[in-house]
């Protein structure tokens, strides 16, 4: 463990809006839009327990997505504590569709200081359908990550996403990092599988893991090129017409420490 300036790798929230952007995206919303207004509305709260003498994470926060015709915009607003430090994030997000085939999406975050929470960040994709059916999408992103010291990540994606005729959807990714001062090329890799119907209930699993080029411990505190494994399960199930509650249970491990957890939520689901 390393005493020095501090970063840590671009946190879940910017990819976590494309991922709820991307499952509000069946191929009719795709190929004709979608009407204006509120379509999903979320609170949530999540707590964490780490190893060794790290204090507990917590996190409170919303999410939207907001329907203007081929425009699906999100939003992401959390007050967190992490590492002993206090800190807050804002993350907006559009995805666009350009035409039947195309849709692009991108996502902006900014945190306020807090060491583990970016100066900025920005998340770009482009992705194309494919088959007769367009049931497989094809991705490619571009990500940037800087700090609030001098640290900054550069980041680019590949992803596939097959929507077949059931109630699944599976999802792999494989994102290429570089991190600098070094540089510090690093690689990880996600798989996810989702079951279930919008309306009634929705069960994703993922799975990532490969490595991490710095990560922010706080106070002056980080760990560099190191592996890392990430497990999350998490369940959807609408309580009536147009609401329900989701809880997602993680566990995350590194050479240095583990982390579990759960986050529990309230969405409702407006026409």
């Amino acid at each position: 463990m390393h005493r020095s300036h501090m970063i840590r790798l671009p946190q879940p929230h910017a990819s976590l809006l494309l991922s709820i952007a991307a499952l509000m995206l069946p191929n009719v919303w795709a190929q004709s839009g979608t009407p204006s207004g509120l379509h999903q509305a979320e609170i949530y709260s999540t707590h964490d327990t780490l190893s060794g003498s790290f204090a507990n994470w917590r996190e409170i926060g919303f999410r939207g997505l907001y329907g203007t015709g081929p425009h699906l915009l999100a939003a992401e607003v959390a007050t967190m504590q992490r590492f002993n430090e206090d800190g807050n994030y804002l993350a907006l997000g559009d995805t666009l569709i350009l035409d039947r085939h195309w849709y692009g999406s991108l996502t902006v975050g900014a945190g306020d200081g807090a060491s583990y929470l970016p100066r900025y960040r920005i998340d770009g994709f482009l992705h194309r359908k494919w088959l007769d059916d367009l049931s497989l999408v094809t991705s490619v992103g571009l990500g940037h990550y800087k700090a609030p010291d001098a640290h900054q990540d550069d980041n680019l994606s590949l992803g596939l996403s097959w929507y077949p005729p059931s109630s699944w959807v599976l999802q792999t990714e494989a994102k290429f990092n570089r991190s600098r001062p070094g540089p510090i090329d690093t690689q990880q890799y996600f798989v996810a599988a989702t079951w279930g119907q919008a309306g009634q209930t929705r069960i994703t699993g993922r799975y990532g893991w490969g490595e991490e080029g710095y990560q922010s411990l706080g106070a002056d505190a980080f760990i560099s090129r190191f592996s890392s494994h990430q497990t999350t399960l998490s369940a959807q199930h609408w309580l009536g017409p147009n609401w329900g509650i989701k809880a997602s249970a993680e566990r995350y491990s590194n050479p240095f420490y583990k982390r579990q957890g759960l986050q529990l939520a309230v969405f409702k689901v407006l026409p």
